[in-house]
C-alpha cells in the first residue's frame, strides 16, 4: 500500500467537515511528523496550507498542459468545485490577515503555470499577469461564498479571458 503523501493527509483532514480550528499539533498527529520537522519545513499552517495548493496547480497544469486552455481552466475550477470544502476550510482558517499572503504566493504560482503554458503564444507577461489576476479573484470570491455558484458559471464569468487556441 502507498503511503500518503503530506499533501494528501493535509487533504483528508481538512475534508472532514466544517473545520474552524486547525493545529499543527493536529496535523503533526496524522501524519506522524514531529513538531521539529514541521518547523523544519514549513514557517506555519499558513505555509503548509499555501504549499499544498502550489502543489495542486503545478500538478494540474502538467497534467492538463496539452489541453486547450478552456479545458485545462474548466477542469481546474472542477476540480476545486469536487473538492470545495478543503479549499473552504483553508480559507477560513488563514483568517483575512493571512489570506492575502496566500492569494499572493497563489497568484505567483499560477501567474508562472500560466506563463509556462503560454510560452509560444503571443500573450505578453502583463495579459498573461492580467488573466491570473482575474481567474484568481473569481476563484477566491467562489470559494468565499462556499463555492455556492456552480462551476459553469465560474467558468463562464472567466471564459472571456482565456485564449484562444488551436485544438491539442
Amino acid at each position: 500500500m502507498r503511503k500518503l503523501t503530506t499533501y494528501e493527509i493535509l487533504r483528508k483532514e481538512l475534508t472532514r467537515g466544517i473545520i474552524t480550528k486547525y493545529s499543527v499539533t493536529q496535523f503533526c498527529k496524522a501524519t506522524g511528523m514531529s513538531r521539529g520537522v514541521f518547523y523544519n519545513t514549513y514557517t506555519g499552517l499558513t505555509d503548509l496550507f499555501c504549499k499544498s495548493i502550489q502543489a495542486e496547480i503545478k500538478t494540474h497544469f502538467r497534467e492538463y498542459g496539452d489541453c486547450q486552455s478552456n479545458k485545462l481552466i474548466f477542469a481546474f475550477l472542477r476540480q476545486i468545485g469536487n473538492d470545495r470544502l478543503f479549499y473552504t476550510n483553508i480559507y477560513r482558517l488563514t483568517r483575512k490577515k493571512h489570506t492575502t499572503h496566500i492569494c499572493n504566493q497563489i497568484n505567483r504560482t499560477l501567474f508562472t503555470e500560466m506563463q509556462k503554458y503560454l510560452f509560444n503564444s503571443d500573450y505578453s507577461n502583463k495579459h498573461i499577469k492580467s488573466m491570473t489576476n482575474i481567474l484568481l479573484a473569481h476563484i477566491t470570491n467562489w470559494i468565499d461564498h462556499g463555492c455556492d455558484a456552480h462551476v459553469l458559471d465560474v467558468y463562464t464569468d472567466v471564459a472571456i479571458i482565456l485564449p484562444k487556441q488551436k485544438d491539442c
